[in-house]
């Protein structure tokens, strides 16, 4: 399965204000650091990218897997799934 960039920039901005406005929003409401604000990051990817999979009509175990992973990377900052080369 090849992942679409397209359906990764889509998930992220389904939100309204983006997915990485809401983990930061988040991590400030509940003043979260260090692995606390990785682990609440993992937990809002994966949510957001269920119920966008979902909506979209591709939820399935394996997309769930691979798109959370890949928004989670992006959502975080931890690595840019999608740099431009």
């Amino acid at each position: 399965m090849q992942v679409q960039p397209e359906v990764v920039t889509a998930i992220i901005a389904f939100f309204g204000i983006g997915l990485v406005g809401i983990v930061q929003t988040l991590k400030r409401i509940l003043k979260v650091e260090g692995w606390g604000a990785i682990i609440l990051t993992f937990i809002v990817s994966f949510l957001a990218t269920g119920i966008y999979l979902a909506y979209a009509q591709m939820f399935s175990v394996l997309t769930l897997v691979i798109y959370g992973f890949v928004v989670f990377g992006e959502a975080s900052g931890l690595y840019h799934v999608l740099k431009k080369s």
